[in-house]
């Protein structure tokens, strides 16, 4: 070995011990979420706009029952680049499968296949769930669309507690009888699995114990022609190897329908949803909106006009799941088991608090302030190319009765803080 090679392998050597201990000084911290703060704030504002959403109970154990429920506005200012929601599906995000769903319900209908959603309708959403494995998981409705992928709306924390051996999720059969969906089918898996990769392997040893792969490449690639692949051994072998796999098939597809002479197949149908649609005696359209960046603020300018009967007032903005609330809002919807990390309970801000009275038309400046918009990079949205922000605004009347409006419109960021004159 000369002193040329000597010092490459020293280097190479130093490089991976370096690579070894920095490994042992840094630990990984276990992912808390999944990443939804990563998705575009035009995907989580203008598509999707979640609100009471409950994950009920909070705590619960190995193979007791669940429920996530909530409601979802399809936004009208749906985003030009995102496919329409032609098909979706109600779906839910969670580490895993710590969870097994039961039903699914969307507007009382059960939601088992995908089907389309109305842009500008409302949906309640409930999803049975079952305890399966232990630990403090993070757990998000989902909307998936098809050709836009999955869109997360709000994630709560929900504690199972218990042992994962003692789950068992049991489905009666339509003959009689109940299986355990955990462990029913594992061993015909596990068969199935050993049959072909003997058969792969088999097949692969064979051409290894001939002449090997690089060999027959480099004796073609210089004397040309097809001698090395002409070997009759070979063909018999393959013909064999063939024969074999469609008998294991033809074995394997008639005892399988003589187990289970009923089977229903996937279902292609889709489920014919009626969307509901908000309620509001308020109508609203946004004037003017900017983002102050140094201030962490949404302000919005909203023309407001009251044609119900009753004076109400403005009391929460939400928007990708995020709450900012009011004393009104904290009063009328001041959910306490709402996750407190995505909800501002003095976050909103009217420059005029004074209810708004029937036959009034006023303009309304909204000003949405946390740090939830850097936090929950929701202020990326003045790197969008299309900049503009969508939500859910809410009021109340002396009654206690919710109005609900969908709001949207352009936005201008403000990269310098507001000096007083």
């Amino acid at each position: 070995m000369n002193a040329k090679n000597l010092f490459k392998m020293c280097v190479i050597g130093s490089l991976g011990m370096a690579t070894l201990g920095l490994t042992l000084t840094f630990t990984a911290s276990p992912a808390a979420a999944h990443g939804e703060r990563s998705q575009e704030p035009f995907l989580r504002m203008r598509t999707a706009q979640w609100y009471d959403t409950r994950w009920n109970p909070q705590k619960t154990a190995v193979n007791d029952e669940a429920m996530l429920s909530g409601k979802i506005h399809i936004s009208e200012d749906w985003p030009r680049a995102v496919v329409k929601p032609n098909r979706t599906f109600i779906n839910v995000g969670s580490p895993s499968s710590v969870f097994t769903r039961l039903s699914s319900k969307v507007n009382g209908i059960p939601m088992m296949t995908s089907g389309p959603m109305e842009i500008g309708g409302d949906y309640e959403f409930v999803i049975k769930l079952r305890g399966r494995l232990p630990g403090h998981h993070h757990i998000h409705p989902m909307l998936a669309v098809n050709g836009a992928g999955p869109i997360a709306g709000p994630g709560g924390w929900m504690d199972i507690s218990g042992n994962y051996k003692d789950f068992q999720n049991p489905v009666k059969l339509l003959v009689g009888g109940t299986i355990d969906t955990e462990t029913a089918g594992l061993g015909a898996g596990l068969f199935w699995h050993g049959i072909w990769g003997i058969l792969g392997f088999s097949w692969i040893g064979w051409f290894m114990i001939r002449p090997m792969f690089l060999i027959r490449a480099r004796v073609l690639a210089q004397e040309g022609g097809d001698a090395l692949l002409n070997d009759p051994v070979d063909r018999y072998v393959a013909y064999g190897m063939l024969g074999l796999v469609f008998f294991i098939i033809a074995i394997g597809f008639f005892v399988t329908d003589s187990q289970y002479p009923y089977t229903i197949p996937l279902q292609a149908g889709e489920p014919k949803i009626k969307a509901t649609h908000l309620q509001s005696d308020l109508t609203m359209k946004v004037l003017n909106a900017d983002y102050d960046v140094p201030g962490r603020a949404l302000r919005m300018t909203i023309l407001v006009t009251n044609s119900g009967e009753h004076p109400l007032r403005i009391g929460e903005f939400t928007t990708a799941g995020i709450r900012f609330l009011n004393k009104v809002g904290v009063a009328n919807n001041m959910d306490p088991t709402y996750p407190p990390e995505i909800m501002a309970t003095d976050g909103l801000n009217l420059e005029d608090e004074s209810p708004i009275n029937p036959g009034e038309t006023r303009e309304v400046k909204l000003d949405s302030r946390d740090s939830l918009w850097e936090v929950q990079r929701l202020m990326d949205l003045v790197h969008d190319p299309d900049q503009r922000f969508g939500g859910l605004v809410m009021s109340w009347d002396e009654a206690g009765n919710r109005h609900i409006n969908s709001i949207a419109g352009n936005i201008i960021p403000v990269f310098t803080r507001a000096t007083q004159s």
